[in-house]
Formats: structure tokens, sequence, C-alpha cells
């Protein structure tokens, strides 16, 4: 019954350390919420970060128009010079032949007009959507300071706040691990060495998430280019292995050595004069080198016949 009862004995202890682990756990991360957490939008808005996308998105809707007329100004000038071109080529020719007539002198003063004015329209539109353009340009500059200055104090505050939620987890934990640790040198049993347990255990889990949440980029990055080393190297050793590659390469019809295509009746390569084949020991056919059997009799070529 005493070794029944022992072994009943650690089992609770056991699921006393796990339930107060559990719990402890969850109020660790709770915590978290104590303190006030910074908020990167009120830094957005202290720096006016927010009034200014609000120019900008006004300004990148009315740069839309602008382009839009601005081609649509330059589209119409080049039609009107295209037409005012071939009016002036023609009442010229009409001169020099001494055809010229109130018609095409008309016709031609009619086409210059309209491209002076489709060339004045261009100019608006192209002066107004360069200075919407450089006005945006100097807003998205200035946004991009602001926001600058505002990440810089929010990930001070942000550090400030993470310190004073690990001040706040300390000040839990380590009070429960010191009395552990003084109840358990005064008396040891098994109660004592589950409370030693299970604060041992929730320091260390501080202590992990600590570390984790300020380098797991880093670890990551590490873990990553380590597990890539390791599957190189792992390839490099079993794909490429000298008898793979060469059994490779004899399957495809090609030198085992450097590569060259070979015919199956060849017993040297033309390329590196490698032999290429050899006499099987127990049926005196001549097959390829590095086989592990015998591609006419079957037998291990390792073996004796």
């Amino acid at each position: 019954m005493e070794s029944e009862y022992s072994r009943a004995e650690k089992l609770f202890a056991t699921l006393f350390v796990v339930f107060l682990l559990l719990a402890s756990i969850n109020f660790l991360r709770e915590l978290d919420g104590i303190p006030a957490r910074p908020s990167y939008s009120y830094y957005e808005a202290k720096y006016g970060v927010d009034e200014l996308r609000d120019n900008q998105s006004r300004l990148m809707v009315l740069e839309r128009e602008l382009l839009r007329t601005y081609q649509k100004f330059k589209d119409n000038l080049t039609e009107a010079e295209r037409v005012y071109l071939f009016k002036r080529e023609e009442y010229r020719l009409a001169i020099e032949s001494g055809n010229a007539t109130e018609v095409l002198k008309r016709e031609y003063l009619q086409a210059k007009e309209n491209y002076e004015r489709a060339y004045a329209k261009y100019l608006a539109a192209k002066s107004a959507y360069e200075e919407v353009s450089q006005q945006l340009a100097e807003l998205n500059a200035r946004i991009n300071e602001l926001s600058a200055r505002a990440w810089e104090e929010y990930n001070r505050e942000y550090q400030l706040y993470r310190l004073k939620v690990l001040a706040l987890k300390l000040l839990f934990a380590l009070p429960i691990f010191i009395a552990s640790f003084l109840l358990f040198r005064k008396r040891r049993n098994i109660y004592t060495t589950s409370l030693i347990a299970y604060s041992s255990l929730l320091l260390v889990y501080l202590i992990l998430s600590v570390i984790w949440s300020t380098v797991q980029v880093i670890g990551l990055s590490l873990f990553g280019a380590g597990a890539s080393a390791v599957a190189l190297y792992y390839l490099r050793k079993e794909y490429f292995r000298p008898e793979r590659v060469y059994r490779r390469r004899i399957w495809q019809n090609r030198c085992y050595r450097c590569g060259f295509p070979v015919k199956d009746d060849y017993l040297y390569c033309p390329n590196c004069g490698t032999r290429l084949k050899e006499k099987c020991e127990n049926c005196g056919a001549m097959k390829p080198l590095y086989l592990d059997f015998c591609p006419y009799c079957g037998v291990d070529a390792e073996k004796e016949p």
C-alpha cells in the first residue's frame, strides 16, 4: 500500500506542478495588459501624420484627374498640330502655284488658331499636373520624415512598456522562486520538491519568453541557415556521392567519369579513354562498371560466383 500511495502521491504532485504552471503562465500573459501599451496611431496623430495623409489622398485623386486631363490635351495638341501642318503646306503650295483661294487661306488660319489654342491648353494642363505632382512629392517626403520621428518615439515608449511588463512578471515569479527555494532547503519532501520544480519552470519560461521576443528574428534566421546547411550537406553526401553519380551517368548512356555520350558496345570512352566495362566473373559477359548486379546473370558483383 505504501508503494501504491507513493506512486499516487507522485502523480498528484506532478499534476499539481502542471496545473500551477498553466495558471501562472496565463496570469503572466494577463500582466501584458496592466501597463498602458503604447499605440503607434497616437504618435502618428501627435506629429500630424493622419492629417497629412488625408491631404495626401486628396492630392493623389487630384493628380490622377489632372494626369487624365493632361494626356487628353496632349492628344488634342498632336491632332491639331497634324491638321495645322497639313493646311499650312497645302496653302504654301497653292501660293507657289498661283492657285491660292480665300477658302484655303481661311482653313489654314483656322487650323493655326486651333493649334495655338490647343497648345495653350496643353501648357496649362501640364503646368497644373506638374505643380500638383511636386506638391505630392514634397508631402510624401514630409510624411516619411514625421512617420520616422513618430516611430522613433513609439519604439522608445514600447521598449519602456516591455521593461515595465518584465518588472511586473519578475515581481510575481521571483518571490515564488525564493520562497520555494527556502522551503526546499529547510525541508525536502515531495511537496517542497514540487514547489521548487514549479517555480523553476515558471522562471525558465519567463526568461525564455523574454529572449524569444527579443531575438526571434535572429533565431529564426540562424535556424533557417543551419537547416539549409545541413540539407545541403546531406544532398552533397548522399545524392552527389561518386558511386551514385557514376550509376546515374551509366543509366543515361554516358561516360561515368566525364559524362560524354557513349553507346552500349563501347568498352572505352572516346572522350577521356576511361574503361567502361568489365568481365562478369560468373557469366563472362561484358557488363558496365559500378553496377551492384550483373544485368545478364543477376549475380552480385562483389560476391564470388
